[in-house]
């Protein structure tokens, strides 16, 4: 029942008049990602759950028709909770500019691709009985991505990544418990992977005004 409600719903949007994005049209975004893990070791019995949670806010603006540029602002907070040993915490903040084409599919649905540059650095903490007690770490990144929107109605609309290929350079710290010491390294890395709806339940809503 629920199933053909939902598909009542999206008909109905999707057989709206469509609205075309057009030059001066501002959207106001916020976008949420999270998931989580659990785990049992058959050797020990040991527990282990990790969660993840993103959260970004994001100004918007068409410069043209079905053409936007903008600036995202994005925070995170991972933790590992292990029944042997005590939690691990990460935060990290950052943000990137972009640029994202919109291209009609039928109506109110829209597939778009996009590119970005950014910024993200991230602190995390180990539990005392590993080697290492502090990391953090300075990204940037350049990115390329594609996906869906529905622009449901005249001021919202949703987004979700499907597709996405990101560069990335990385400067990363760690403190050493056992000796005091401080070590640093640099790595460069190329990834390809579909994200969004299909791996991390990750979208976003618009304001449009």
């Amino acid at each position: 029942m629920k199933s053909k409600l939902f598909l009542t719903v999206l008909a109905v949007g999707l057989s709206l008049c469509g609205y075309s994005q057009t030059k001066g049209t501002n959207a106001l975004g916020f976008g949420v990602s999270t998931g989580s893990q659990k785990s049992i070791s058959s050797a020990t019995a040991d527990q282990s759950e990790s969660k993840v949670n993103n959260f970004s806010i994001s100004y918007g603006h068409f410069i043209k028709d079905n053409t936007k540029i903008g600036l995202e602002l994005s925070y995170s907070k991972n933790t590992v909770k292990n029944s042997a040993y005590a939690d691990q915490k990460a935060e990290g903040y950052g943000g990137n500019l972009n640029y994202q084409q919109y291209f009609q599919i039928f109506k109110t649905l829209y597939a778009f691709a996009g590119g970005a540059g950014g910024y993200f650095s991230n602190k995390q903490s180990y539990n005392p009985f590993t080697e290492y007690s502090d990391l953090s770490s300075k990204n940037y990144n350049l990115s390329a991505y594609g996906g869906v929107a529905w622009f449901f109605s005249k001021r919202f609309a949703l987004e979700t990544s499907l597709l996405s290929a990101n560069i990335n350079y990385s400067k990363i710290k760690q403190a050493n418990w056992s000796n005091g010491m401080n070590y640093s390294s640099k790595s460069t890395s190329f990834n390809l992977s579909t994200s969004g709806v299909i791996n991390d339940l990750g979208f976003k809503i618009y304001l449009l005004f």
